[in-house]
């Protein structure tokens, strides 16, 4: 190749590593092409290998298999009773805490009393009594146990509006006002403590006036509560007519017998 060439083709070379940034990194693979192969030759001269020294060897220490392959280890206290020895044995029939100071209530003492009363009623003598309950004889006296029931009855008087009323004495419980054949009411019996006679509304009933509670309104009247000497109207659809209710009296009443 002629020298005008080379040189054209190494300046056209050059020119493009330059253009493209690759002269530095051509130039430093060259670099490292040409020392790297010195720099092996050097190390592999200065470390040449020497005599082995079978006397060191031997003396460094004994073989592997010739040491222990478990660490020993030393648990401790191994032995039970050695290490309870500090807990002694305790009788459970025998008391282990201190008591209890003076101001606290013990076992045999009692931090309140309460006391109940029943609802019977004891009568004590020689002769007879009426009323059911137990009875026992001792010393000559007979004792007998009579129960009382405590209860509210209910008087009323009831007809049609404007005429004449019929006197009903303590009406029983779900009985039909003003009858069995015209059940415009139905008593349901007293509120707490009988301040009220309660009664529930049929739902044939156009319209109830009065001096009366309805409930939930007096428009939507579906319970009627009457005091006593209170009365209202009411108007039944089923035959159009208007009855009258007259709460003449509630009572309390103790008997030996229940309700009926």
């Amino acid at each position: 190749m002629k020298s005008w060439k080379s040189k054209k083709f190494f300046g056209d070379l050059v020119y493009d590593l330059r253009n493209r940034n690759l002269l530095l990194v051509v130039l430093m693979l060259v670099v490292a092409i040409v020392a790297v192969p010195l720099l092996v030759s050097n190390s592999g001269s200065g470390n040449a290998p020497g005599p082995l020294d079978l006397g060191a060897q031997t003396s460094a220490g004994t073989s592997p298999e010739t040491e222990n392959a478990v660490v020993a280890y030393h648990p401790g206290v191994r032995n039970f009773k050695s290490r309870l020895k500090d807990l002694s044995a305790k009788d459970p029939f025998k008391e282990q805490f201190a008591p209890t100071t003076a101001g606290a209530p013990g076992l045999d003492q009692s931090s309140s009393s309460t006391s109940s009363t029943s609802s019977s009623v004891s009568v004590t003598g020689g002769g007879g009594s009426s009323g059911g309950g137990g009875s026992h004889t001792g010393g000559g006296t007979t004792t007998k146990t009579e129960t009382r029931y405590s209860y509210f009855v209910t008087n009323v008087a009831v007809g049609e509006s404007g005429g004449s009323l019929t006197a009903l004495n303590g009406i029983s419980q779900f009985q039909f006002l003003p009858s069995q054949d015209k059940p415009v009411l139905v008593y349901l019996g007293t509120s707490s403590g009988g301040t009220q006679a309660l009664f529930l509304v049929s739902k044939d009933v156009s319209g109830v006036s009065g001096n009366g509670t309805c409930f939930p309104t007096a428009d939507d009247c579906q319970l009627l509560g009457l005091n006593s000497g209170a009365g209202a109207d009411v108007a039944y659809g089923p035959d159009g007519k208007t009855y009258h209710l007259q709460v003449t009296k509630i009572k309390r009443v103790t008997s030996s017998k229940p309700p009926s």
